[in-house]
């Protein structure tokens, strides 16, 4: 046999401005994950909400269009944001205590996005704490599209091609009692921000994750970690269901990309229960997605041969205990008729699917 090291995700995966800018009257449902359930780091591909328990409470999420700001509230937190030439950009935020308006914005998105992609830079707001303390707030962020892979729902469902968005922000904060103000507070530079920042070890960082999967406008799952050096003061994640999006008003854009990826499924799925594993071959224009369930750590050989037994796609991988994906790509190869065989501690499964 002659094999190919060309293995890959579909590619598919990006961010665009059709499909993921923020849009008035939108609402959304999420339920809070508890977040010893998963792991933020992606593991061959996948993360998993399986053993994640879900709060049975929910709460709703909703975007409010003022002029050219698009406004999020969501658990009584105000955020706004500015959306223009491809960005979008965090411009204030406000709750009960604070309020802060940022003259030198952050940028939270900026489409086209894909893996590898970043955009990094610095803010600087300033506003009220409890109208009694004047507030600053600055720093630097990096916000970046550091993997792609599958999310396996707390329902046991899978989602492909999600892209995971990293931002890493680290804060810096200053209160000064209001009525000792004698004169109005100018902006920072970039270079006073730089000056403010170096050497401080009171500086919180917040790193915020987001999912993003294909097809659906909003992250299907959120988490933040707060920090400072090694000690964590929060951490929380947020989980909106798939479902919750699919019934978006005028979504035209992400129900397209859905009913694509329906039709571009040609012979459907595969579900075999095989010992000592269960799995389900999905198959689509552009790659073949094998699922699976183990019972216990085990091993998989995954091959896409021709039928004559020329093998394009090699791949190994040691599954653990659970739910798992392995992606092949088939782009580049010719239509027609190619076998999937799997090999699970020395036993072998064999599927036949049609690249078109």
């Amino acid at each position: 046999m002659c094999l190919a090291a060309c293995l890959s995700v579909s590619g598919q995966e990006q961010l665009r401005q059709s499909c993921n800018t923020l849009r008035g009257d939108d609402a959304l449902e999420k339920r809070q994950v508890e977040m010893t359930g998963f792991s933020l780091q992606v593991k061959d591909g996948v993360w998993s909400l399986e053993k994640a328990k879900t709060s049975k409470k929910s709460f709703v999420t909703r975007y409010l269009t003022e002029t050219d700001t698009v406004m999020r509230l969501e658990r009584g937190e105000r955020t706004y944001y500015n959306q223009a030439d491809g960005e979008i950009k965090i411009i204030g935020s406000e709750n009960v205590q604070t309020l802060v308006s940022y003259e030198l914005p952050e940028k939270w998105l900026r489409f086209p996005m894909r893996q590898g992609d970043s955009i990094s830079g610095y803010f600087s707001g300033t506003g009220r704490y409890c109208d009694k303390l004047f507030l600053r707030r600055y720093g630097t962020y990096l916000t970046k599209a550091d993997a792609t892979g599958s999310l396996v729902l707390p329902e046991g469902d899978t989602l492909r091609h999600v892209l995971r968005i990293h931002t890493e922000r680290l804060v810096g904060t200053e209160l000064t009692p209001i009525d000792t103000l004698r004169y109005r507070i100018p902006g920072l530079t970039v270079d006073s921000i730089v000056r403010r920042m170096a050497g401080d070890t009171t500086l919180v960082r917040e790193d915020v994750y987001r999912w993003y999967a294909e097809g659906y406008r909003y992250p299907v799952l959120e988490a933040t970690v707060v920090s400072i050096g090694k000690e964590i003061l929060s951490e929380e994640a947020f989980y909106c269901p798939p479902a919750e999006q699919e019934r978006l008003v005028l979504d035209e854009a992400n129900k397209d990309v859905r009913i694509r990826a329906l039709e571009e499924v040609p012979g459907g799925d595969v579900t075999i229960k095989g010992n000592p594993f269960q799995y389900k071959i999905s198959y689509r224009h552009d790659g073949v997605t094998v699922s699976y369930r183990l019972d216990s750590p085990t091993k998989i050989e995954a091959l896409l041969a021709s039928n004559q037994g020329y093998v394009y796609q090699r791949q190994e991988k040691n599954g653990d205990a659970g739910s798992g994906a392995i992606d092949i790509s088939t782009a580049g190869l010719p239509r027609g008729q190619y076998v999937v065989y799997l090999n699970v501690n020395g036993k072998s499964h064999a599927e036949k699917i049609n690249v078109r």
